[in-house]
């Protein structure tokens, strides 16, 4: 239903409101007055008691570190915990807390030099089981003040803690630290002091949103403790009373809110004082407008009438008639001006819209009320809305998030400067977003004022595009090491970064002629540029100097966009990596250790052999017996010398022709050619037996080992080298089980391996099911050795008869049973929860895991991967896998496509055991991994070993280069830790820093991040 009131009585309401807009305006302005310097005051109020707050605060913790350092000074003390006599620290302690200075003080906790405690409570701390040892022992900086949180019976407690060494008086060094604790909840000296400071009703001591102690007064300002929202300036004013909050921090601790209820009488006087002088002027008002406007509805009423019939009866479009009938001049002239001003409104609208609706650009205009009252058509698309509907709508109605709130900030920001504003906005959301470069300016009336809110938006999304694309694409060249050149279609050098010059070694006019002589020296290279089709191969490049340097060479042929055929040649710096490789080539066939050929070699010319000759082939496997305990007992380096000595020793027992061979550990292999019958091979391993047998000399002492020898003939095991030397294997086991130093013939009856291996597989089965597999984790270190920045996590078998069996032994089985998927499988879910608990307690540390060849064959592993990070709501950056250098290396293309699935869920990826396997550099700069493991047996004899110093120092000369990670195993002396600081290592494990351990070993070796998750 439409109403429509009359213009004589729209006059008359007029001329009331304005009269009493009129009083109002009189009255309101020194309410105003009145009201913002009572604020003032307030907020003066409010600022000096912060001041006034941080002082107390700070003198009363400057007063008890003082007494707690006084405390730490006394001789007594020192002594009694350099004689670990707690009783007498427990006298101490007690008699100061006891003491005046000690009423404050709500515990103390002594630590001697061995990490012994003793805590010692005041009165308020005896209704509380509270964790002061676990507390004392979390790392703070000495001599600050910082927070501590323990929960109790579903309770959270807030405690300050201040640490301060004893130290000795003799020599000054520390014998013990003092850790002092004040417990912030129902903490009565602090509460007081507060409700003293403020005198408020109510005063309230919280952390965040947590009440710690409050006291109320008056129950009438007592506040919403579930609400207890923080004051955005500090002040807020409730009806009657001022809730002021205010914040205090004791040197490094958390911040803490005081909050205080204060009556607000003033403000409620002023309130009805100005409302009672605001009701008598407005009826005033009222009687003289209605005396008035009854006067003027008398005589205008018709003519008004009349003017108003014609405004009324306009055309929404086509030319208005012409005004007549008027029955005043004034009036009569009023109707034409409005006749002439409806004509010229109706030409400029014509002229406007055809400008909006037709201008590539978004355009619209607000009013001061922030409603669109002109919009164009390109601004209705794009946000989706017929025009119609956007014409009178609010911001509110048509956008959201954060381009709602850029669009009221700049109208304010507009509005206040009175000055046109320009910037970038973004509209939509991922791929449907655009970018507008916007134009808001304020629209004037005749006397100054902004009226509404103009706005020009040019779509400029596929321009910041290109933009942000060549801006990429000239920074990408400019700061990259490889060497790269563009040329036209006559191979004439358009552009070259930085880099190509410093390979060439000359500046641009020097390096046009060392492209020159390339070009001539590999017309390869100008053949793929006139083709097609992209092209990488490896080249020399003689530099200006004559040397010549290995690259490879990637050609690329850019898109003809503009008629002009352009190509573009990259050149990458192999020469580390070809350095590195032929390093890895020569190093791969012989054992660093001993020189003897590796297993690698070994397998080459057994094959050779038993292509030869089969029928007169014997493969001996021998053993050294009790290394372990040898190795023990004098050391790795001692060990490591008896080896080399086997290695001699066994040179001396054998013929050119025969191969000596160590395939790793303490296990020695000889192959022996032209072998005549089994007579002759049992006296060659006897021989071996006996010199074996023979005292070492190991620096100034002797030791005795003996050895254990299996033989496996090629006339009764065949021309496979694999089944030659399992069964050489299997033979030299059963020496070992018969009581070591003694030689066995493979004899196929031989069943004990076998069984054993059995029984040891349906265990494992057991275990799987029976929870007898559990992990310890070694931690990994940073260069310094100083921070755990990782942990790898190792499985471990608790039979719950035989007791821990070594991985050693059930590993293989697993690996052969294809259980090694279902005990991975385990392995991931537990370190995954273990990660994500150390992650929640504050700690940021990578578990590694290692990936068996057969999981990475096993469908379901980057499901089961995703699953365990979902589960325990891991971050993928936590977790690593660990997979086998050799392996991987043989089967690359078949494991790079899961490999890259993996690393694009998130998870880090290292390649263990480095070296010891066909390292390819160029295979390595395909995979997707991010570490280097350098394998133990690298690290063991460095320094000192020279060929193992140069092995180490090519990985992580070339891992360094392929941006990669590089963490050296079996870490076991400082001298070996200073090596690889002096090579620029990135992290190292081994028994040095940590073994195997648990969990809580991880926590006590770290320290919790700065930020909890």
């Amino acid at each position: 239903m439409t109403f429509n009131m009359r213009f004589s009585t729209s006059i008359l309401s007029l001329v009331l409101l304005l009269l009493a807009a009129a009083a109002a305006t009189l009255v309101a302005p020194a309410y105003l007055g009145s009201e913002r310097a009572l604020q003032h005051e307030i907020r003066l109020g409010y600022e000096r008691d912060q001041r006034a707050l941080n002082g107390l605060l700070q003198s009363q913790f400057s007063y008890i570190e003082q007494i707690i350092g006084e405390l730490s000074r006394i001789t007594s003390l020192k002594t009694a915990l350099q004689r670990d006599d707690f009783e007498q620290v427990s006298h101490i302690i007690d008699r100061f807390l006891a003491s005046n200075g000690g009423q404050q003080v709500d515990a103390l906790v002594v630590e001697n030099s061995a990490g012994d405690k003793y805590v010692g409570s005041s009165a308020s701390l005896l209704s509380l089981s509270l964790p002061l040892e676990q507390l004392s022992e979390r790392y703070v900086a000495p001599g600050v003040w910082s927070s501590l949180d323990a929960r109790v019976d579903a309770t959270d407690y807030a405690l300050l803690r201040l640490s301060l060494p004893v130290t000795s008086e003799e020599d000054g060094e520390v014998v013990g630290l003092l850790h002092c604790f004040v417990l912030l909840n129902d903490n009565f000296w602090i509460i007081n002091r507060l409700q003293q400071l403020f005198g408020s009703e109510a005063i309230y001591l919280s952390e965040g949103a947590t009440i710690l102690d409050k006291l109320v007064y008056n129950s009438d300002m007592k506040m919403d403790e579930k609400s207890h929202a923080p004051l955005s300036d500090g002040l807020n004013m409730r009806g009657d009373s001022i809730v002021r909050e205010h914040r205090f921090q004791i040197d490094q601790s958390k911040n803490y809110n005081v909050r205080s209820v204060l009556p607000n009488n003033a403000y409620r006087d002023l309130q009805q004082a100005y409302v009672s002088h605001l009701s008598y002027a407005l009826l005033l008002v009222a009687i003289l407008g209605v005396l008035t406007m009854l006067a003027i509805r008398k005589l205008t009423r018709g003519a008004l009438s009349h003017l108003t019939l014609y405004a009324e009866q306009v055309p929404e479009t086509g030319t208005p008639r012409p005004f007549t009938g008027a029955q005043f001049q004034e009036f009569a002239r009023v109707g034409s001006a409005v006749e002439r001003m409806l004509l010229r409104i109706r030409e400029r609208d014509k002229l406007l819209s055809s400008i909006v609706d037709n201008a590539p650009d978004v355009i619209f205009i607000k009013g001061l009320d922030r409603r669109y009252q002109l919009v164009s058509k390109q601004f209705a698309d794009t946000l989706a809305v017929p025009a119609t509907k956007v014409l009178g709508a609010l911001d509110e109605d048509l956008l959201a998030g954060e381009v709602l709130r850029r669009a009221q900030e700049t109208d304010m920001q507009v509005l206040e400067s009175g000055q046109p504003l320009q910037f970038e906005s973004i509209f939509g959301e991922g791929s449907e977003s655009k970018t507008f470069l916007v134009s808001k300016f304020p629209i004037f009336d005749d006397y100054g004022e902004a009226t509404s809110i103009g706005c020009i938006a040019a779509d400029i999304t596929a321009m910041k595009r290109v933009q942000q694309e060549l801006d990429l694409a000239h920074q990408v060249v400019a700061a990259t090491k490889e060497a790269i050149i563009v040329l036209d279609e006559r191979k004439g050098v358009l552009t070259a970064n930085r880099a190509f010059q410093a390979m060439c070694g000359s500046d641009e006019q020097g390096s046009q002629a060392v492209l020159d002589r390339f070009m001539f020296a590999h017309p390869q290279v100008r053949d793929h540029l006139y083709g097609r089709d992209a092209w990488q191969g490896e080249c020399a490049l003689s530099r200006a100097d004559g040397e010549s340097l290995p690259v490879l060479v990637s050609i690329s042929h850019l898109p003809n966009t503009d008629g002009v055929k352009r190509s573009a040649i990259l050149f990458s710096d192999i020469s580390n990596l070809k350095m590195a490789e032929r390093k890895l080539e020569q190093l791969a066939l012989y054992d660093a250790l001993t020189g003897l050929p590796n297993r690698s070699q070994f397998y080459q010319r057994l094959d050779k052999q038993l292509a030869h000759s089969p029928n007169h082939t014997a493969i001996l496997f021998i053993d050294i017996d009790n290394f372990k305990v040898i190795n023990d007992t004098h050391g790795h380096s001692q060990g490591d010398a008896l080896l080399r000595q086997v290695a001699d020793r066994l040179r001396t027992c054998v013929q050119a022709k025969d191969t000596v061979a160590r395939l790793g550990g303490d296990e020695f292999t000889v192959i022996l050619a032209e072998v005549g019958d089994r007579a002759q091979a049992e006296r060659i391993a006897k021989r071996i037996l006996h010199v074996l047998h023979e005292p070492y000399e190991l620096d100034s002492t002797h030791c005795f080992s003996s050895a254990s020898i299996g033989i496996a003939l090629g006339v009764e095991s065949g021309k496979n080298s694999e089944t030659l030397l399992n069964n050489a294997d299997l033979a030299m086991y059963e020496a070992k089980m018969n009581g070591r130093n003694a030689v066995y013939f493979f004899d196929p009856d031989i069943n004990a391996r076998h069984q054993r291996r059995h029984l040891l597989e349906e265990g494992l089965r057991e275990a799987i099911a029976g929870a007898q597999l559990f992990l310890q984790y070694q931690p990994r270190f940073d260069i310094c050795a100083k921070q755990v920045l990782a942990a790898e996590a190792l499985v471990r078998w608790n039979h719950p008869k035989q007791g821990v069996i070594s991985p050693g032994e059930f590993i293989p089985i697993a690996e052969e049973s294809e259980l090694i998927v279902e005990i991975g499988r385990f392995v991931l879910n537990e370190a995954c929860c273990e990660a994500a608990a150390l992650y929640r307690d504050g700690y940021e540390i990578l578990i590694s895991v290692n990936l068996s060849p057969r999981q990475l064959r096993d469908r379901d592993l980057l499901r089961d991967i995703h699953d365990a990070l979902s589960r325990y709501d891991l971050p993928p950056r936590l977790l690593e896998f660990e997979i086998t250098e050799t392996y991987v290396m043989e089967n690359i293309e078949q494991f790079i496509p899961i490999l890259t699935q993996i690393r694009e869920l998130g998870v880090r990826l290292a390649v263990d055991d480095f070296g010891t396997g066909y390292s390819s550099l160029m295979y390595l700069k395909k995979l997707p991994v991010n570490t280097v493991k350098i394998d133990h047996s690298f690290i063991h004899d460095v320094p000192g070993d020279v060929d193992d110093e140069n092995l180490v120092r090519a990985i992580i000369s070339m891992s360094h280069n392929l941006r990669l990670r590089v963490v050296a195993e079996g870490v076991e002396t400082a001298e070996q830790l200073q090596f690889l600081r002096e090579l620029h290592c990135d992290e190292i494990q081994g028994f040095l820093l940590g073994r195997p351990g648990s969990t809580d070993q991880l926590r006590r070796l770290s320290r919790p991040s700065l930020i909890a998750p």
